[in-house]
């Protein structure tokens, strides 16, 4: 039996695992904010996100079995805000800074008028303002 001398060579094994690392990273679904359950309304109709911009999220407090109503709860940048705090964010943010854009992620039973303050909030700066939505299976004007 003879035995082999001499170095190996890690290359081809290097080289697999970043093959095998990229490969993942591309295949997963990025999660914008983990462990926030938020139900987007449907759209037939899209718009592209831009990949700069600030992400809002409004949610709801689940359901109690008091049958307490649902409380909107707003989160940006990692924390929940209330609608004054939101405002002052958006206002430092904008200073001495070009105008940027803001997506707002709302449950689709978010009450409207919380979402218009928060439009106001943000146009009041001078932002853009998308509102997110999720896809719709049938195509506009019906089968």
């Amino acid at each position: 039996m003879t035995l082999l001398r001499g170095t190996t060579d890690l290359v081809p094994l290097v080289t697999v695992l970043f093959l095998l690392l990229l490969f993942f990273l591309l295949g997963s679904s990025f999660v914008t904010q983990p462990g926030l359950v938020v139900e987007l309304p449907k759209s037939s109709l899209g718009v592209r996100v831009p990949s700069g911009g600030w992400i809002v999220s409004v949610t709801l407090t689940p359901e109690t079995k008091e049958g307490g109503g649902r409380k909107p709860l707003i989160f940006c940048r990692d924390e929940l805000l209330d609608l004054a705090g939101l405002r002052k964010l958006l206002e430092e943010a904008g200073r001495g800074r070009p105008p940027q854009t803001l997506v707002i992620r709302a449950d689709k039973d978010a009450p409207a008028g919380l979402l218009v303050e928060i439009m106001n909030a943000a146009l009041a700066q001078k932002w853009s303002v998308l509102l997110a939505t999720q896809p719709d299976a049938e195509p506009p004007g019906g089968p």
